[in-house]
């Protein structure tokens, strides 16, 4: 039985984290206060997007454009989607950002992925919608638990691991997984806060050497 690696996007999988990068290009700079007000618990994660995206004065085909300048991949990423090619390994992806980025950077290599999970994004002339169609994978304060995510897909007697960065991958701390996170992250302090063992890591051929042998 291949692994599972359940993988974050923005800012694990691709170095950027591209939405707040979208935000900072498009967006009015009171989208970082909502930011930061999620950040500190004051919001939930929907809730502090609906507000950062509703200031984006920007169509549909201009984000796409800029995402595809800033959201290069993480080294290493390709051993992964080729470990997933060959079976060797089971990948998912589990976002918190959204689907206007997220599938032309993917590209070809969504058909390797065994699901996807990520929210949805209605740009417009009154500003960008958010929708969050993943309900049963939603527990507060995040629009899709990665912890949940893991719960879905672990079968009996999987190794399983998960690899992150950010405040939105927090509730991996503590579940029954290999946390592999990226050094000098959010989520590397938490887990140092927490006491949490982790494995940190700058790319991937690492993730993967450790998973894959």
């Amino acid at each position: 039985m291949p692994p599972l690696l359940v993988l974050d996007f923005d800012g694990t999988l691709a170095l950027a984290d591209v939405g707040d990068v979208l935000c900072d290009r498009f967006a009015d700079p009171s989208w970082r206060e909502w930011a930061r007000r999620w950040r500190r618990g004051e919001l939930d994660l929907p809730q502090a997007q609906v507000h950062m995206w509703s200031t984006v004065r920007a169509d549909a085909a201009t984000l796409r454009a800029a995402a595809a300048e800033v959201g290069a991949f993480r080294p290493g990423a390709e051993a992964l989607f080729e470990a997933a090619r060959e079976g060797a390994l089971e990948l998912v992806v589990a976002s918190g950002g959204f689907d206007l980025y997220i599938e032309p950077l993917l590209g070809a290599r969504m058909e390797l992925l065994a699901a996807a999970y990520y929210n949805r994004l209605e740009p417009g002339p009154e500003g960008a919608r958010p929708r969050f169609p993943h309900a049963e994978l939603a527990r507060p304060p995040y629009a899709i638990d990665k912890a949940a995510v893991l719960a879905r897909h672990r079968r009996p007697g999987q190794r399983v691991a998960f690899a992150g960065d950010g405040s939105s991958d927090r509730s991996v701390i503590g579940a029954d997984a290999e946390l592999f996170v990226v050094r000098g992250s959010l989520l590397e302090r938490a887990c140092n806060d927490a006491g949490a063992p982790h494995v940190s890591f700058d790319d991937f051929d690492s993730v993967a050497r450790a998973l894959l042998g």
